[in-house]
């Protein structure tokens, strides 16, 4: 108890200035402007699928947002960011059980928890609304982690041998439909047991048992994925069959090596990652990606000797295993995400757990300062960048600060100005954007956009043009359709939206301009002739 309120304490100091934060980003279109938040519990189930265009396929975070609207009586932010605190608070009390399984010691295990607590790694996931679907799928990861580990001491009747394994394979699930990359889970499993058999000899003789349970839970889970994310597998393969985004396996290498650095050394902390603000590599092997390599075949050695003998292991091996579903094998356009690294560094900190429970036998005074000015100089850092996360403008005002080749950052940042009804700083900011990469499509969108909400329609519609001439796909048409309307060309709209919906018939942003247009011909006989057909 002690140990759970003292880290609950620390999450509150660290992290409960977010409580009066406002939603951020991809909260705005995942909660605020999402009708499925909106509905009651009793629906949860109706909640759209990618196949039909929604942005609710990760079931369990849509029905934590809806518990909390709910809760609230409505989209308090307030009680959004609590809940996200409160999730943490979990998933570190899991952590820490997990921590103490592995350990044996009530120290590293304290110590395990406490850094995964403050990580500012693990920050983004914890003060961003949205991050929700990473504490929820680490949470049901452990807590299935932790019945495995029950599962494997193999001491228990048949019964409750078959509960237990019913119950792992029932979190696994449940961290599956909060985010696609607890797709780790088996890999993570087998890490367990191997390190739980080493230590104990008398397991070897359910050795058997054991590997056809996780067969069994593989073929689940994976069963599992098919059925929830069958349309994202879809894209990724076409992704997968299209070409990597840059030269691998120096991309993926740079995007792992910038996980690991990071994890280690937390200062350099974005919100943006994306060319140019982060520079892509432009041959398939260079000096950074080679370090990369040497530092992450290190680990693995490391990892794999230490679990062999018996003394730990898995934990450091979790971490980058846990990496790989975001490590830029299948292209996707965010290249590095820091809320991706929450379930990873969840192994780091066993890891910790570990090395302190080593540390600890011989110097044990030595070994518990060391861990205490780690926490809090990773606290500290943890708190500061929480303030980042205040509000849009904040946000994106800090990362061009940090990033000045974001073109996200200034893009965003434009969004919450116009938002403010400040369009001339908000203009002079976009075609600053645009001046300095006239071909990016998301720039010249908004761009398009915040002309015509200025009036200056022929620019507006010129910039949507080029935006198709560009890249030709469903946004950019939806786009110029979008564009005609606002300026009264409701036939030229209509073939831009049946365009768009000819190269995504899911669409909303099409279907939704379709149904505009059609409404407003309606309205229009309706005025010439007094009827409505």
């Amino acid at each position: 108890m002690g140990a759970a309120l003292g880290l609950a304490a620390l999450i509150a100091l660290v992290y409960g200035g977010s409580l009066s934060h406002g939603f951020v980003f991809d909260d705005w279109q995942l909660v605020v402007e999402n009708d499925v938040v909106t509905w009651p519990l009793s629906r949860w189930a109706d909640a759209p699928a990618p196949r039909r265009g929604g942005v609710s396929y990760r079931r369990v975070r849509m029905f934590s947002y809806m518990v909390d609207r709910t809760l609230a009586g409505g989209l308090d932010p307030a009680t959004f960011h609590a809940s996200n605190l409160v999730y943490h608070g979990l998933v570190v009390l899991a952590l820490y059980a997990l921590a103490w399984c592995t350990t044996g010691s009530w120290a590293a295990a304290c110590v395990a928890a406490g850094l995964f607590a403050v990580h500012p790694l693990g920050s983004e996931a914890v003060v961003y609304v949205s991050g929700r679907r990473d504490l929820l799928a680490t949470l049901f990861t452990l807590a299935g982690l932790l019945t495995w580990w029950r599962f494997c001491e193999a001491r228990m009747s048949a019964g409750r041998t078959v509960a237990t394994l019913v119950a792992t394979l029932g979190f696994a699930v449940l961290a599956l439909g909060a985010k696609e990359n607890a797709a780790v889970f088996p890999a993570l499993a087998f890490l367990l047991y191997v390190a739980h058999a080493r230590r104990d000899p008398t397991l070897r003789g359910a050795t058997s048992t054991t590997w056809m349970a996780l067969s069994a839970g593989m073929i689940a889970l994976y069963a599992v994925i098919d059925r929830i994310y069958l349309d994202r597998l879809q894209e990724a393969w076409i992704r997968l069959t299209e070409g990597p985004l840059a030269p691998q396996p120096a991309l993926s290498l740079h995007v792992l090596g910038r996980y690991g650095s990071l994890a280690l050394w937390p200062s350099d902390l974005s919100a943006d990652y994306r060319p140019p603000a982060w520079p892509l590599p432009t041959t398939s092997l260079d000096g950074a990606a080679a370090a990369s390599l040497l530092a992450w075949l290190t680990v693995l050695a490391a990892g794999v000797i230490l679990l062999w003998r018996g003394r730990g292991g898995a934990g450091l091996l979790w971490f980058p295993v846990a990496l790989l579903p975001v490590s830029q094998i299948v292209p996707y356009r965010e290249i590095v995400s820091e809320h991706n690294a929450y379930l990873p560094l969840a192994g780091l900190a066993l890891a910790a757990g570990d090395a302190t429970a080593g540390l600890a036998r011989h110097r044990p005074r030595a070994t518990l300062i060391v861990a205490v000015v780690l926490i809090a100089a990773l606290g500290a850092r943890a708190h500061a960048r929480t303030g980042v996360w205040r509000d849009d403008e904040t946000l994106w005002s800090h990362t061009l600060e940090e990033r000045p080749a974001s073109l996200r950052a200034k893009q965003n940042l434009a969004a919450s100005w116009a938002r403010g009804n400040r369009l001339e700083a908000a203009g002079q900011l976009l075609r600053r954007a645009h001046a300095e990469a006239p071909a990016d499509v998301g720039v010249l969108g908004a761009l398009a956009i915040l002309e015509g909400r200025l009036g200056n329609d022929g620019e507006a519609l010129s910039l949507a043009r080029r935006a198709v001439e560009i890249q030709p796909d469903a946004e950019t048409y939806a786009l110029l359709g979008w564009t005609h309307f606002s300026m009264g060309a409701d036939a030229s709209a209509r073939a831009a939206f049946e365009q768009a919906l000819a190269f995504d018939p899911r669409s909303e942003d099409a279907r939704d301009g379709v149904a505009r247009v059609d409404a407003r011909e309606r309205q229009k006989r309706y005025l010439r002739h007094g009827t409505v057909r």
